[in-house]
């Protein structure tokens, strides 16, 4: 008997839930994706940094996170995709005059990262000697975002049935429905503004990502291909507006100016803003409600545990323990009668 499996949102959720479950596709089962916009689609998620950098979120979150961002890197790490995925590490650079925040940083570092202190012109000779001191956090990642969302489009494009239409889990008559569709999946959810700027400067290079701390507008630097770098600083509580500030892109610039003066004469590529769909405590979650699955509230953490909650979910879909599923669903209760009927 074939069982038809919807999943609704093209972005990163919703496409490695397509792609988790091609992995380990069931030949009885019908898979479909609806979005409203052509793919690859361009959501919160084709504006994303792509920075795979569990450590560099623990003063936001306790290690089980930690733990599972640190199986997401491995995930993509495995993943016969052309995703422009590196594993250098993060570089964490402070200005002589907000050392402090760096050395409060490294206080919620755990004791196996105690040795990561590094001088920053050693790990990127590019960087000005002002800067004195860095932390570098080796087992840290990055990808190339448009390209990953892309290789994931075409991993699954032939495979699955996709609907240019907007959909919810009340129009679709399927056996399981896999809700991805952020904003629109859950009432509790609110937007968080993120702002980014990609600018070219073939006068400065990078090997990984870069956090320059600042008590006002910390400011993340990512490297792409031919000296174009994505720098974003600006987390806003909003969920309108779909364009960057004024305010914002100064302070964008400016940052990066003090970062290297080379940027004084970079040329500005694009500038954009997406909503980030956030639960109040800024971690995703997994619900389920009958045969609907949602997974939603990735906030700026998308790429780093959108495949672990996508493997999670394929996991429970075949009825098989997951590692991090209790995290994942925040202890939500299963009914392990519809777990089983599912798979």
């Amino acid at each position: 008997m074939t069982k038809h499996i919807s999943i609704l949102g093209a972005g990163i959720m919703g496409l490695s839930c397509a792609y988790s479950l091609l992995q380990r596709q069931n030949k009885s089962w019908r898979i479909s994706l609806y979005d409203p916009v052509p793919l690859a689609a361009k959501n919160a998620s084709w504006i994303a940094g792509g920075m795979l950098a569990p450590y560099s979120e623990i003063e936001h979150m306790d290690m089980a996170w930690i733990e599972a961002g640190l199986h997401g890197i491995e995930i993509w790490k495995a993943a016969p995709l052309d995703c422009g995925f590196h594993q250098n590490g993060s570089l964490f650079i402070a200005h002589p005059e907000d050392r402090h925040a760096l050395e409060r940083f490294a206080a919620f570092l755990p004791d196996n990262m105690a040795s990561v202190q590094i001088s920053p012109c050693m790990a990127e000779p590019a960087l000005p000697d002002k800067f004195k001191s860095g932390l570098l956090l080796a087992p840290e990642a990055h990808i190339e975002p448009r390209r990953a969302i892309t290789a994931l489009v075409d991993a699954v494009k032939n495979d699955i049935t996709i609907h240019q239409q907007a959909a919810t889990p009340e129009q679709l008559d399927a056996d399981i429905i896999i809700d991805c569709r952020g904003m629109n999946g859950d009432e509790a959810l609110r937007g968080v503004k993120g702002e980014i700027a990609i600018v070219r400067n073939p006068e400065f290079t990078l090997s990984r990502p870069l956090r320059l701390m600042h008590p006002r507008y910390p400011l993340y630097i990512i490297p792409r291909p031919d000296h174009v770098f994505m720098i974003g600083a600006t987390i806003i509580e909003s969920d309108e507006g779909d364009h960057v500030s004024l305010r914002s892109s100064m302070e964008l610039m400016s940052a990066l100016y003090s970062l290297h003066p080379s940027f004084g004469e970079a040329e500005i590529l694009e500038l954009s803003t997406g909503i980030r769909p956030s639960y109040p405590d800024n971690l995703p979650r997994i619900k389920m409600q009958k045969n609907v699955i949602s997974a939603n509230g990735l906030f700026r953490h998308g790429f780093l545990l959108g495949p672990v909650i996508a493997e999670a979910i394929t996991d429970y879909i075949h009825g098989q323990t997951n590692t991090y599923w209790n995290l994942l669903t925040h202890g939500q209760a299963t009914n392990k009668t519809d777990n089983q009927r599912a798979a």
